[in-house]
């Protein structure tokens, strides 16, 4: 019985990862996350976005030992590759 539902996991794991083929327009998605613990000063979190184009946009920001706060959105459209833009914001406080 385990083998059967282990080949059976491996085929839906198989056939929902699949990479997309030529001609196939890519899903849109959407995730988002966020870690915060006042605690040890740590906090991090992220956003992005897929359309069915291909472009994908987003942004994450991590809290630095110095108490700034880098936040990089980026995006990524066709053959221009990961465009990332930082910038700090002094003495943040995200908590």
């Amino acid at each position: 019985m385990w083998k059967i539902l282990f080949v059976v996991s491996a085929f839906v794991t198989l056939v929902i990862s699949r990479p997309q083929g030529p001609g196939e327009l890519p899903e849109p998605y959407e995730y988002q996350y966020e870690v915060k613990d006042p605690e040890k000063d740590l906090f991090f979190d992220k956003s992005e976005s897929g359309d069915a184009t291909g472009k994908v946009t987003g942004r994450y920001s991590v809290l630095m030992p110095d108490k700034r706060l880098m936040i990089v959105t980026y995006s990524v459209e066709g053959e221009s590759g990961f465009v990332p833009q930082i910038t700090f914001q002094d003495n943040a406080n995200p908590f």
